[in-house]
């Protein structure tokens, strides 16, 4: 089996799990896993900690008793450490007195008779700490072994004392099993415990999905419920519900806008169709220069909506695409003043000055070609056309002394297909698009339009475009 295959394995194996199992179950089996991991961890350690403090007190204890049978054979001979030894016989260290020959000169009752408790001989004034797997006597469990040499009254000997291991080994073993059946209980206990937090705290979640799987795109009216504390999931809700408002926002748009459409696309294909039925039933009395003027407006402006529907596609769909350039603004400014002085009657005022910006000349002659459109539409006898700069920024006004927009209809005026002014006629050329160009370009060159009061009356559009 290659390196790879392993990696290859666990790779799926975590996709299964991904796709099969619930989040619930895989966050419980996570607890579970980690609260065995760490009691395991802390129970070997507990363990081992537990093996060395007692064989540590064993190892003093075995000292201890050397040292008192190395005091009493300086101070009292071997005579009185033979007696010590042979009174002893209720303790739990066994100790021996191994004379230079490396006989046993005296021993404690159980081990009376058997041989040196340890091989290793041990020079005066030295020590020697060892454990040994099991001696000759006892229970065959292992012992700490403390020897040391003592020189007194002209002989040496060497004093070893023995502290079985049995009751540390059997405390070792009680911990051990209570750690083995513990571990798994207290993994079941946690598993437990997170389900069921888990399965309370996901609750307002399979709520939400039960909401959500019964909302179609013929009723985006409905919420999800929203949890009472004001948590991650509270603010998850939050969000579901600006998504979906937006949405049901979005699709009310459409559906308004391919109905607006529908209806400007059918005034002019139904003024064709009238026109092309009556030349068909009575091509004898039709004033065909007449029929051509009107089915040539009529295409006209069916050509208009469609160019401005594609227009605002195009913005809808992927953002504008600008033809960027130095375009001096006063220029453009100044067609639109001319074709507003030969093409109406009203007058035309308003200040222009030099301003130069990088922009797309072709979309700006847009913007200012609708705005000075609406204005003329709307002008009772004059319109004012002003460019300026300001704070490092293109102004654009255009101003009509007409009845004006009401301050609840200035953000609604630049949607699409909306006009205020129900009694304008379509013949004016009016698609009910042109404002929702303008705002669409403006936004493409990072600027702002909005409709600002005039305190001469009637409309004052602003444009800001950087420079």
């Amino acid at each position: 089996m290659s390196a790879s295959q392993p990696r290859g394995v666990g790779r799926r194996l975590r996709v299964w799990i991904r796709r099969h199992v619930g989040v619930r179950w895989r966050l419980t089996a996570a607890a579970a896993v980690v609260v065995a991991a760490t009691v395991a961890v802390g129970g070997v350690a507990l363990v081992l900690l537990l093996g060395r403090s007692l064989e540590h007190a064993a190892d003093v204890s075995a000292s201890q008793r050397v040292q008192e049978l190395v005091s009493i054979l300086r101070r009292h001979g071997l005579h009185a450490a033979q007696q010590g030894l042979l009174a002893a016989t209720g303790e739990s260290t066994i100790a021996q007195i191994v004379n230079s020959d490396h006989r046993v000169v005296a021993s404690s009752s159980p081990i009376a008779g058997e041989p040196p408790l340890t091989g290793q001989a041990v020079s005066a004034g030295g020590a020697v700490h060892e454990q040994l797997s099991a001696l000759p006597v006892g229970d065959g469990a292992a012992y700490r072994v403390v020897s040391q040499g003592v020189r007194t009254r002209g002989r040496d000997f060497q004093v070893i004392a023995a502290q079985s291991l049995a009751a540390e080994e059997s405390s070792v073993r009680t911990v051990s099993a209570v750690l083995i059946v513990g571990v798994p209980i207290l993994a079941l206990v946690a598993g437990g415990v997170t389900s069921v937090f888990v399965g309370r705290s996901l609750r307002p979640v399979e709520s939400m999905r039960q909401q959500v799987s019964v909302i179609t795109a013929q009723d985006l009216s409905r919420r999800v419920p929203v949890p009472e504390p004001a948590d991650e999931l509270g603010r998850l809700a939050d969000t579901m519900n600006g998504m979906l408002e937006r949405l049901q926002l979005a699709q009310e748009t459409q559906q308004r806008f391919v109905a607006d459409a529908s209806h400007e696309l059918r005034s002019p294909l139904a003024a064709i169709k009238a026109n092309l039925q009556i030349a068909d039933s009575h091509p004898g009395s039709v004033d065909w220069p007449e029929t051509h003027a009107t089915m040539t407006a009529e295409t006209t402006r069916l050509e208009h909506i469609i160019a401005d529907l594609l227009i605002l596609a195009q913005a809808d769909d992927s953002g504008l695409r600008l033809r960027l350039e130095d375009v001096d603004l006063d220029d453009l400014i100044q067609v639109e003043r001319n074709r507003l002085r030969t093409t109406t009657r009203l007058e035309i005022g308003g200040t222009v000055a030099a301003v130069r910006s990088r922009s797309d000349r072709y979309r700006l002659s847009q913007v200012v070609r609708n705005l000075t459109d609406n204005a003329a539409a709307h002008a009772r006898t004059r319109v004012d056309i002003t460019l300026y700069r300001h704070a490092g920024s293109a102004v654009i006004e255009v101003t009509d002394d007409g009845l004006g927009v009401p301050d609840h209809d200035r953000d609604r005026i630049f949607e699409r297909f909306v006009r205020l002014d129900d009694s304008r006629a379509r013949s004016n050329g009016g698609t009910g698009l042109g404002l929702a160009i303008v705002r669409e370009v403006v936004r493409a060159h990072r600027g702002a339009v909005e409709v600002i009061d005039n305190p001469a009356g009637g409309a004052c559009f602003r444009v800001t475009l950087p420079l």
